[in-house]
């Protein structure tokens, strides 16, 4: 089918600004459904068509809308970062709705921030959107996007705000001023330079961060669990308000896998209450962006890739079928793909399921042991493990599921020169002797004591080669006076911090989110504990002072403790077969 593109076409919002679309469009015929996706990033700038080809869905008889959100590239307006797309999001599917040729019949699309864009505009009720198809993306910013576990996702943020926003913000800024734009732009070129050779976050406080367009504040940083401004762009608490069915796409290592998941739970619950259609899932074994088969130190095979998944099929013609059916009524499009599709490492196939969390799975505990042991047996008693967490030599963050710059590597990569440092303690199992799935979800029990009267601790899980290799699968971290914050894995809620006092034992849970892998026979299962992957995670400074505000540190004594009256444990979600 021949396709025809225009570019640059308006839609006026309720307030009188306008933002700017390309729009892809079968050339004859119609009329036809709409799939609309919003975006900071460009419209007009090169996309993954790995991820959704909009030539390819306007061929199959869609017209495609691909909008600059508001104060980006061609838009009008003022970018205020997610609190402006519950009422633009709204305004752009009714808009698009009433486009030449189209049927009134909108679904949108997009991973990351324009998957965002989907839950605002969703939870506004525009009476024409239909289907949603979010990937990649989250709900609430406590889990990942602007803190996990209390502590800020340092990395995140400041190589978003400086190597996604800051560019085309000071080019805005500044337009038709020459001389403004020839004075600061190599300083903003050089802040990204630092951060692409794998500096430009050891500031202290975090307020002294190489910022040149003043971005973070505005995004974020330097807010706490407690502030008031996450209620306002958290989507949680507002699933109950959404009226269209979701196709959730993620990846093991991506960094917002955490509320992909919880995303799936809480559609699946709304489905139930409301009688729509329920969601479907469909998780790879990919990081943020990218659905190669190369993900770290290991391949998973072809078929694992986003082009080839499971040998029927790429990203888009996946996203197509659910379309076909949600906007055109052919069920028979999603015949032979069952609802929940999970790609699981270690044995390298695809499973499909009915529903998630899979059905059958159980949970299993593998206790930390005095020595570096990791056993199912009851834990023994013993010594507790001890280390030294210095903020100013942090362990560097290696792999895992991050969104950082690519000096620090992300996705499945070997932990062995980490685990050979002073500040981190290692428990692993015996070889096992068949087969082990671990499909779901996975969380930590820590019962610890610091020296400190604030500190954090991170925990990993590691699939331990015969040779040794040591692969991450999933890790997590808590702030100690977050604890009341993350009391349980899934569990998020505002209250105002609460410092410990130093050298009294507390129990903390960790959520390291979830996981799909078969750790083979003959390797071993592996839990690290720490206190720091920097530059993923901001340093806790040990003092109880905010590290955005304090450049004072100190060392903090950290004890872990184990046996039958401080079980510390990591429990893991099992499947057979």
């Amino acid at each position: 089918m021949e396709v025809t593109v225009q570019y640059n076409v308006p839609a006026r919002m309720r307030d009188g600004v306008t933002l700017m679309s390309n729009v892809f469009r079968p050339a004859s015929g119609g009329p036809y459904p709409v799939l609309l996706t919003r975006l900071p990033y460009g419209k007009d700038l090169p996309r993954d068509t790995t991820y959704f080809d909009p030539l390819r869905a306007a061929s199959r008889g869609y017209i495609v809308v691909v909008q600059d959100v508001r104060g980006r590239f061609a838009s009008g307006g003022e970018f205020g970062s997610f609190p402006q797309e519950t009422e633009d999001g709204y305004d752009t599917v009714e808009w698009a709705a009433k486009l030449p040729g189209s049927d009134g019949r909108v679904g949108m699309w997009g991973l990351s921030y324009f998957g965002k864009t989907q839950w605002h505009a969703a939870t506004a009720r525009p009476p024409s959107l239909v289907s949603l198809a979010p990937g990649q993306t989250w709900g609430n910013h406590l889990n990942g996007a602007s803190l996990r576990g209390g502590v800020q996702e340092l990395g995140l943020i400041q190589y978003w705000a400086q190597g996604a926003i800051a560019p085309h913000t000071l080019f805005r800024r500044y337009a038709g001023d020459e001389e403004q734009i020839g004075k600061r732009l190599p300083e903003l070129i050089r802040t990204i330079d630092e951060l692409l050779a794998g500096g430009g976050y050891e500031a202290l406080p975090l307020s002294k961060l190489p910022d040149p367009e003043g971005l973070l504040p505005a995004l974020g940083l330097g807010r706490g669990v407690e502030d008031g401004v996450w209620e306002a762009v958290n989507i949680d608490g507002k699933y109950g308000r959404i009226q269209v069915p979701a196709y959730h796409i993620g990846g093991w290592y991506d960094c917002f896998i955490g509320e992909t998941l919880r995303q799936y739970e809480a559609m699946k619950e709304r489905s139930a209450e409301s009688g729509m259609r329920p969601p479907r899932l469909l998780v790879g074994p990919w990081t943020h962006a990218d659905f190669g088969s190369t993900q770290g130190d290991l391949d998973f095979g072809f078929a694992s890739s986003g082009l080839f998944i499971d040998a029927r099929g790429d990203l888009t013609d996946r996203q197509l079928r659910w379309f076909d059916a949600t906007l055109k009524g052919e069920e028979r499009a999603l015949e032979g793909t069952p609802p929940v599709e999970v790609f699981v490492m270690g044995e390298n196939r695809w499973r499909g399921y009915g529903e998630w969390p899979v059905p059958g799975a159980r949970e299993e505990s593998w206790h930390l042991q005095p020595g570096g042991g990791l056993s199912r047996r009851a834990p023994q008693k013993g010594e507790p493990g001890e280390y030294y967490y210095d903020p100013e030599d942090p362990v560097p963050t290696l792999g895992g599921a991050t969104l950082l710059p690519p000096i620090h590597g992300s996705g499945a990569l070997d932990q062995r020169g980490i685990e050979a440092r002073d500040d981190v303690l290692t428990y692993t199992s015996e070889p096992l002797e068949s087969d082990y799935t671990v499909l779901g979800r996975v969380w930590a029990t820590l019962y610890t004591a610091s020296s400190a009267p604030d500190t954090d601790f991170v925990v990993r899980l590691v699939d331990v080669h015969p040779d040794g290799k040591a692969i991450v699968l999933a890790d997590g971290i808590i702030r100690a006076s977050a604890r009341e914050s993350y009391p349980a894995p899934g569990v998020i809620r505002a209250s105002r911090p609460e410092p410990i006092e130093p050298g009294r034992v507390y129990e903390y849970c960790v959520d390291l989110w979830a996981t799909g892998n078969t750790f083979k026979r003959g390797h071993r299962v592996r839990v690290d504990v720490t206190s720091s992957s920097h530059p993923r995670w901001e340093r806790n400074p040990n003092t109880g002072e905010s590290a955005g505000r304090s450049g004072r540190t100190a060392v903090a004594r950290q004890r872990i403790f184990h046996g039958p009256e401080h079980p510390s444990r990591v429990t893991l979600t099992v499947v057979d077969g």
